[in-house]
């Protein structure tokens, strides 16, 4: 199942508090692109943190996936969780 993550850094954190965690986020995602369980990861034009679209059992399994991100484990992190299938508009016509 894909589940679409809105992770956005917590609002009172400041610049200097998040900056020693963003390499080793990167690393971390990079590290779950390669075990497929990260799909897809943009920046969120905002500014304020990330989408990323996760390959994973459910949205409690993401949810597990994302309390490992370092962003997440310094508590500086919020996300949402939303779980996705196949447009249905599109898979009632595929046969």
């Amino acid at each position: 199942m894909k589940v679409i993550v809105v992770a956005t850094r917590k609002s009172d954190a400041s610049q200097d508090e998040i900056a020693p965690y963003l390499g080793p986020e990167s690393d971390h995602v990079l590290a779950m692109i390669k075990q497929d369980v990260v799909r897809e990861v943009y920046s969120r034009s905002d500014g304020k943190g990330a989408v990323v679209i996760l390959e994973c059992d459910d949205e409690a399994h993401a949810k597990e996936i994302v309390s490992q991100f370092p962003l997440a484990k310094a508590g500086l992190l919020e996300a949402e969780y939303y779980g996705a299938k196949p447009y249905r508009g599109i898979v009632q016509h595929v046969k």
